[in-house]
């Protein structure tokens, strides 16, 4: 089992170093921990594209901040190691033919994710089994590099 989690402020969050977690809450966090994830699979909406996404990152899931995080009351996060090997930022999936092709992956296997236009706790899910490996096939088509650097 994996997560996606849509990046909202991508660029705001990556300047400001905020980097290593997302805001959950504690029913979605509580879930997602349950099923033992590896990856935090992150998409985010092209700039001047709304209703589309891009595959940005496969991020490794943390049971801890990697980085110092001041939480918020009220606020549970799901964690990630940005220096992990196996944490990528994905390589041309900003491409007409890859943010078609992710954004009918999305539409497709969570439609509810879609129509709530991604806001909070709706922008991210668990991905497992045929769905997962899809997103897999998917993401092989490009190239990565590391998230961290």
């Amino acid at each position: 089992m994996d997560v996606i989690y849509h990046w909202k402020n991508h660029q705001a969050d990556m300047k400001a170093g905020r980097i290593g977690h997302f805001k959950s809450t504690p029913d979605k966090l509580s879930a997602f921990t349950a099923g033992f994830p590896d990856f935090l699979w992150v998409f985010k909406t092209p700039a001047g594209r709304p209703g589309e996404v891009q595959l940005l990152a496969r991020l490794r899931w943390a049971d801890k901040s990697a980085v110092t995080l001041k939480p918020e009351p009220g606020h549970a996060y799901m964690h990630y190691d940005p220096n992990d090997a196996k944490s990528v930022l994905f390589e041309e999936s900003d491409s007409e033919a890859a943010i078609k092709e992710t954004t009918l992956w999305i539409g497709k296997h969570f439609p509810k994710m879609v129509a709530a236009n991604f806001q909070g706790a709706n922008g991210q899910e668990a991905v497992r089994g045929d769905t997962l490996n899809e997103l897999q096939r998917l993401a092989s088509r490009f190239g990565t590099r590391p998230f961290a650097g």
